[in-house]
């Protein structure tokens, strides 16, 4: 081949190249006004007909806050509105800031995904697994060790206990590991000691044969304080919080914010009563027990805040939080084919489609829920996120579901 044709083929390909470089970067993803009025819509319509008593919803779309909508009341027997810097009880959303904090010490190289909890927490050498015999536990001992790995995914075999008079649900009471008030209140221990209480309760099932959903992430808490050598809730707020520009959310209510704070309900008889009420809640005087799986309140933009830094691959207003590649490793299925559900390192993780007709596409979707009501998404693949906030228990997400449905269904990625 002659160099011309050889110089000209070069060109063409390059060329080539640089078009569909140029093709990706262009990538938009948009939400229509039809979807994003349905949404407001929708709330509305709940509100009205007694469903929540209120609502806060936010999307960001290619980094840019396309729908920021605040309804409703969050005290319906004083009529207190939501407002859009309102303080909110996020519960398990506190537990993939956790898991963002415990993976920025893994880039550090302090510990192992497959290290042994017992490693660092000695107690945990002679955890058993409870097996139900007869209404009694006879305790059996574990096949391999309980790891990090396993309290990210939720393989432990802790959960929250069950009810009184159960026998699991006395195990975790005789050692003060509940839940009071409504479910509300954190046990009144600190998380170190509730850590080495929880290794003499014994596990639902062996270590990582199956999804349990409980009281792990709280021992990554207590293990982010080993592994930092600082009080938890300061390495959150210095590995994430504070990077992240997230100044409302935190385990203690400032003084000069607790005006800010809302309301709580539960459904009783067919509607919507108070049960923790902003100016006389557990919430203003804090608490010892700083709950990596439940602790935080925090405000609907500041989550949005972490969502983006999600959404944009460990990256948020020039700061990086994570690498890439360890986001796409917490975002990876670490649930086998028996576990029950997909589940990653703090995440959900699932398939969802974005778009209708010949527009749709199948995206990877991870997220969570917290036991307020509250939710939120991120679909980084397509630079979408979306939070909703409510403050009402036990959790009801039908609302919220339906929500991003909608705005799945009218989001176009070009």
């Amino acid at each position: 081949m002659n160099r011309p044709l050889r110089n000209f083929k070069f060109t063409f390909i390059l060329l080539i190249s640089m078009v569909c470089l140029s093709s990706l970067a262009s990538a938009e993803t948009s939400v229509s006004d039809t979807a994003l009025q349905a949404v407001s819509a929708e709330i509305a319509r709940a509100i009205k007909a007694g469903e929540i008593e209120g609502g806060l919803v936010l999307v960001i779309a290619d980094g840019k806050q396309i729908l920021f909508d605040t309804q409703g009341h969050h005290d319906l027997d004083d009529k207190l509105p939501f407002k859009p810097d309102t303080l909110l009880r996020i519960y398990s959303m506190t537990k993939p800031i956790t898991s963002v904090a415990a993976m920025t010490l893994w880039e550090q190289g302090k510990f192992k995904l497959d290290d042994p909890v017992s490693k660092y927490i000695a107690a945990f050498k002679t955890t058993e697994v409870g097996v139900i015999e007869q209404d009694k536990i006879v305790r059996v001992a574990t096949h391999r060790p309980l790891t990090v790995r396993d309290l990210l995914r939720h393989t432990s075999g802790y959960d929250y206990g069950g009810p009184a008079g159960t026998p699991f649900g006395d195990e975790y009471r005789e050692r003060g590991i509940f839940y009071s008030h409504y479910g509300m209140y954190p046990p009144k221990m600190t998380i170190r000691e509730a850590a080495d209480a929880l290794a003499q309760v014994p596990l639902r099932h062996q270590p990582g044969q199956r999804w349990t959903y409980g009281l792990s992430i709280d021992i990554l808490a207590a293990l982010i304080e080993i592994w930092s050598g600082k009080p938890f809730d300061r390495y959150m707020h210095q590995s994430v919080l504070k990077p992240l520009g997230m100044q409302d959310t935190f385990f203690n209510i400032p003084k000069n914010k607790r005006e800010r704070f809302s309301s709580c309900h539960t459904a009783r008889d067919g509607r919507l009563v108070v049960v923790d009420k902003w100016d006389e809640s557990g919430y203003l005087d804090g608490f010892q027990f700083l709950g990596g799986g439940s602790g935080l309140v925090s405000t609907t933009l500041d989550y949005g805040r972490f969502s983006q830094m999600l959404t944009q691959w460990g990256e948020f207003d020039d700061v990086r939080i994570l690498k890439k590649e360890t986001l796409q490793e917490m975002f990876k299925n670490q649930i086998g084919p028996e576990g029950g559900r997909s589940f990653g390192l703090g995440f959900s993780v699932k398939k969802v489609t974005l778009g209708q007709g010949k527009t749709a596409k199948e995206y990877g979707e991870y997220g969570w829920g917290g036991y307020a009501s509250t939710q939120f998404t991120v679909i980084p693949d397509a630079n979408l996120c979306m939070v909703f906030m409510r403050q009402t228990v036990n959790p009801n997400h039908r609302i919220v579901n339906k929500l991003f449905t909608i705005i799945r269904q009218g989001t176009t990625v070009q």
